[in-house]
């Protein structure tokens, strides 16, 4: 029974973080990227991607062809179901990119 306890209390402390840090990019992100037009340096725009995943996406589409869903990216190396419901309301596969990421914070609010 404590093993239960636990995991849920586990489980609801990281859904909170997670949903606090989406919160936290998501307040000034806007619109969506493509991710069958989009170059290696938009793609690291996105939260959580880094070089090497953007890298790994770029691969896929190249070996695979376009992605044909939002969902198709977690057969891409490093993206799992959980970057994908942190991506997933940035994220299209057809259509103009849109994307305006979060801005850095000016060296005022960083003190």
């Amino acid at each position: 029974m404590q093993v239960r306890t636990c995991t849920i209390l586990a489980g609801a402390v990281l859904a909170f973080l997670l949903a606090l840090g989406g919160l936290a990019y998501g307040e000034s992100a806007k619109g969506q990227l493509n991710i069958n037009t989009a170059t290696i340096e938009e793609l690291q725009l996105l939260p959580g991607i880094g070089p090497a995943t953007a890298q790994n996406i770029l691969n896929y589409r190249e070996i695979n062809g376009p992605f044909t869903s939002v969902e198709d990216i977690i057969k891409v190396k490093g993206v799992g179901d959980r970057k994908l419901e942190q991506l997933r309301r940035y994220l299209k596969t057809d259509g103009k990119t849109d994307f305006e990421p979060r801005e850095a914070p000016s060296p005022e609010e960083s003190l």
